[in-house]
């Protein structure tokens, strides 16, 4: 019985995981069943053994993507000691994103390639473990805020919304081969929010 859950938990993985490279080289609805099915040597009606649906394999995509996302930016968060500033813990929180999305390129730009063009039933599955990470963000700026480390007329929303667009798309301009790091990168990105671009003094 052990060896068969094992195996059905492997074949699980390798479905998800084809799944996943599908959809974010040809999208949702390029992607089918048949496809899915071909990539780990599966007749089709055997997928259903371990998905119901297409849409139960993108609803599974999307959660894992936001789990891999929140993990690691839990993991970077959590190097950081309790008298951490609001800049280290952005520039951490930033690090973590941008590591997820760019070491799991297959399900995190399955994920933010697709979003938009989901079934509803989609969307409305996997917004509870999408809620609860966003969540994190507007409580870190809602306690810096509190703390003075950021401006009380700053738009916490629309701050959220410019960083993730920031760091979720730099999965498609992004290249390993520039001799830039992922922590490089994501240092920078945060440079830019914090900082921005003008010279110290500058008005204009």
């Amino acid at each position: 019985m052990q060896l068969m859950q094992t195996k059905r938990e492997k074949t699980h993985r390798m479905v998800l995981d084809a799944a996943a490279k599908l959809f974010s080289e040809q999208g949702y609805h390029g992607t089918s069943l048949k496809s899915i099915a071909e990539a780990v040597n599966m007749q089709a009606g055997s997928l259903y053994y371990h998905f119901s649906s297409k849409d139960q394999l993108m609803q599974d995509v999307l959660n894992k993507s936001i789990y891999i996302i929140y993990s690691t930016v839990k993991t970077e968060m959590n190097k950081l000691d309790e008298a951490a500033s609001f800049s280290d813990k952005l520039k951490a929180a930033i690090r973590g994103h941008m590591i997820a999305i760019l070491t799991y390129a297959d399900y995190t730009s399955a994920s933010i390639r697709n979003y938009g063009q989901l079934p509803d039933a989609v969307h409305y599955a996997s917004q509870p473990a999408r809620d609860e990470y966003e969540q994190f963000w507007r409580a870190l700026f809602e306690q810096a805020e509190i703390a003075g480390a950021i401006r009380a007329d700053v738009d916490k929303h629309l701050l959220r919304l410019s960083i993730f667009g920031s760091m979720n798309w730099s999965s498609v301009w992004f290249n390993a081969q520039q001799n830039t790091s992922v922590e490089a990168l994501a240092a920078a990105q945060a440079d830019i929010f914090l900082h921005g671009c003008l010279k110290q003094g500058q008005n204009r």
